[in-house]
């Protein structure tokens, strides 16, 4: 996500701040190998999964009963449902934090 949309990196991570201000620190303390990490390709891949057809294997993520209902309460506030999975992925399945990314950066979202 962070590859394909660099300017929300920043808003992303005074979030989790917000919600975890230890893994915060942990980026801040390392910061170079966590660059390093996001911006390395994902295995197997060529680049943003978003953005590629379809392949052979299909992508699948699994989700309990109630991540699913988180999921469906976020496209009810009329956000896309592939951007509500992936900022909800993307937040480590936190609907709040979710939530938050998705009104804070909606204006980016409109094409």
């Amino acid at each position: 996500m962070v590859q394909s949309n660099p300017q929300i990196l920043q808003p992303m991570l005074q979030e989790l701040g917000k919600q975890n201000p230890q893994l915060l620190r942990l980026i801040e303390e390392n910061h170079a190998e966590f660059l390093q990490l996001i911006n390395e390709p994902l295995e197997g891949s060529e680049g943003d999964l978003f953005d590629q057809p379809d392949q052979d294997m299909p992508h699948a993520i699994n989700v309990t009963p109630a991540e699913q209902e988180a999921i469906e309460r976020l496209e009810g506030m009329g956000f896309d449902r592939a951007l509500v999975i992936e900022a909800y992925l993307a937040c480590d399945r936190n609907e709040e934090l979710a939530a938050n990314y998705l009104l804070e950066n909606a204006a980016d979202f409109e094409d």
